[in-house]
């Protein structure tokens, strides 16, 4: 088969992949104006490009109000890129980079049957460290890991997980002030608990989203809490969700 591609088809290519970044969450539908406004390109140019891209089934124009949208077309290459993403595979690099920078462990947890289970992680380096153990199921309600899936589910759930731990454990459990920490970790994004779960130890947690802002894991920090001087904790605290933003644009989250 020839080679037909010149510079100029590249180009083309380039120009109209630049007209569909137009598009956000924000701007879902564009006038010709908005695009030439955007790219710097003429309207011809433009209008050519929309074009091409309508008669792909792209974009889809709105005759009576001149302007265009992305077509339904996209909605099948989302499900494809969702339904191929790995917490696990998506995350292995962020986890390594945070466990080589802070020498702790670094998980991903998930919900799994009102426990949290950890799917992923890298163990610190650390001559003591905290152990997680993969697959096994711990409760939510103790440690910053379980808390902070918790604080992102819904009424029900969280119900559900209250009532199942209150009649499992004979220990008082003060609901009001536990449903204000869920609402407290809900509005700073993260979750710091020491000596909750395992006595001697840290957690700092923070949700993954994926493209629907549904939370789907969390990433933890944890270690030994002697070692969580307060200018760590600041900067791990920084770090984690930092790591957790990046994973979850990996997964298709769009802040």
């Amino acid at each position: 088969m020839t080679n037909t591609k010149t510079p100029e088809t590249v180009q083309s290519v380039e120009r109209a992949i630049d007209l569909l970044y137009c598009f956000s969450l924000h701007e879902p539908e564009l006038s010709i104006n908005d695009f030439v406004g955007k790219t710097g390109l003429n309207r011809t140019t433009v209008f050519r490009l929309l074009t091409s891209l309508k008669e792909k089934k792209l974009i889809i124009k709105d005759e009576e109000r001149g302007t265009y949208k992305l077509g339904l077309a996209f909605v099948g290459f989302g499900q494809i890129v969702s339904e191929n993403l790995d917490i696990r595979k998506e995350s292995l690099q962020e986890l390594r980079r945070l466990s080589s920078l802070t020498k702790e462990t670094v998980s991903i947890n998930v919900l799994q049957a009102n426990r949290r289970v950890c799917v992923e992680k890298v163990d610190g380096s650390q001559d003591i460290r905290q152990f997680v153990k993969l697959g096994f199921p711990y409760p939510l309600l103790k440690g910053a890991s379980g808390k902070v899936l918790l604080a992102f589910c819904e009424a029900s759930v969280i119900e559900k997980v209250i009532e199942e731990w209150v009649e499992i454990n004979s220990e008082p459990f003060n609901r009001d002030q536990f449903m204000k920490e869920l609402q407290e970790i809900r509005d700073l994004g993260y979750c710091l608990s020491k000596n909750d779960r395992v006595f001697g130890a840290y957690s700092i947690s923070t949700p993954i989203f994926n493209a629907e802002n549904e939370l789907i894991a969390g990433l933890s920090i944890s270690g030994l809490s002697m070692r969580l001087t307060e200018e760590k904790e600041q900067e791990f605290i920084t770090q984690v969700i930092n790591g957790a933003r990046e994973i979850s644009k990996k997964m298709g989250y769009i802040s």
